[in-house]
C-alpha cells in the first residue's frame, strides 16, 4: 500500500542484540494525513517506522524533510505483533518549510 508522507527524518542506529551480536536498525519520522480533527485533537502526529537498509539509503540522497509516497508492508515484529516496515517510496517533492544545516566538517 502507498501512503503519501512527509518524511521528517532518517536515523541509523546500531544495537546489540539478546546474544551481543550488533543490529543494523534504519527507521524514519514522518506526519501523513491519518486523522480528522475534534475538539481534542488536531494537526498530525509524527510516526516512527522501520525502514529497509536499501531503502534507507536511497531516502538518505534526498534532502529531508520531504515528501514521499511511501510503500508500506507488514510483517511480523516481536512477539509475532504486526510491524509496518518502509519497503519503497517515490519521491514527490521538497518543501520549502526551513532549512536544516548540514554538519560541519571536523
Amino acid at each position: 500500500m502507498a501512503d503519501t508522507a512527509l518524511v521528517l527524518s532518517a536515523d541509523k542506529y546500531e544495537i546489540p542484540d539478546d546474544k551481543g551480536v550488533v543490529q543494523s536498525l534504519h527507521q524514519v519520522w514522518f506526519i501523513n494525513e491519518y486523522r480528522e480533527a475534534s475538539e481534542k485533537e488536531k494537526g498530525s502526529k509524527p510516526i516512527k517506522m522501520l525502514v529497509d537498509g536499501p531503502v534507507f539509503a536511497e531516502l538518505m540522497k534526498h534532502d529531508l524533510p520531504a515528501l514521499f509516497d511511501l510503500e508500506v508492508k507488514t510483517r511480523p515484529g516481536k512477539g509475532n505483533a504486526v510491524s509496518a516496515v518502509v519497503t519503497g517510496f517515490k519521491y514527490v517533492g521538497t518543501p520549502q518549510i526551513f532549512p536544516v544545516p548540514a554538519k560541519k566538517a571536523a
